[in-house]
């Protein structure tokens, strides 16, 4: 178990810094992915509420030293979305991809509504047609990416898992 928190954290290192350079590039209407965000949801998704929590808040200081912008955003937003995604898979079963990928959707559209608002709150002036298209097409674009990423992730974690339970089984007989 603590092999795949120590394999998770380094997904987060490695997603942060493929954020700000591979995919810097591969932008969709001038929208790119947000990594980060996606191993929030991840977390979420398969550890316990206090790992995700600890997950949420580091992929969050990793977004607010990379991007340009007010620091701190992300640390308090990230954290939330954890908190609230641990909440509602307590009630919910989300086995399902379609569920995951809606859902991804749903923090990736919050996430981007909230962070605009506070932006202007603030003072930053963002035009309104900017405003929709990071909100909706980064949201779309990080729902059908973090299928692949899910899956990705999932299939790592399985196979440390597997791995560890094999040598806890050699290690008994």
């Amino acid at each position: 178990m603590r092999m795949k928190k120590i394999i998770f954290l380094l997904l987060i290192i490695i997603l942060g810094i493929l954020q700000v350079t591979i995919f810097n590039n591969l932008r969709i209407f001038n929208v790119k992915l947000d990594l980060l965000l996606m191993s929030v949801v991840m977390a979420s998704l398969i550890f316990t509420a206090r790992w995700a929590l600890v997950f949420s808040v580091f992929a969050g200081f990793l977004k607010d030293v990379f991007a340009a912008g007010t620091f701190g955003i992300n640390i308090l937003l990230f954290p939330l979305w954890s908190l609230l995604l641990t909440k509602l898979t307590k009630e919910i079963s989300i086995e399902n991809n379609y569920l995951r990928v809606a859902l991804t959707f749903m923090v990736t559209l919050m996430h981007n509504i909230i962070s605009g608002l506070i932006f202007f709150y603030l003072g930053n002036f963002i035009s309104l047609g900017i405003c929709l298209r990071v909100v909706f097409v980064g949201a779309t674009y990080s729902a059908l990416a973090f299928l692949l990423l899910y899956r990705i992730t999932d299939a790592i974690i399985l196979s440390v898992e597997n791995r560890d339970e094999s040598n806890e089984e050699d290690k008994d007989c």
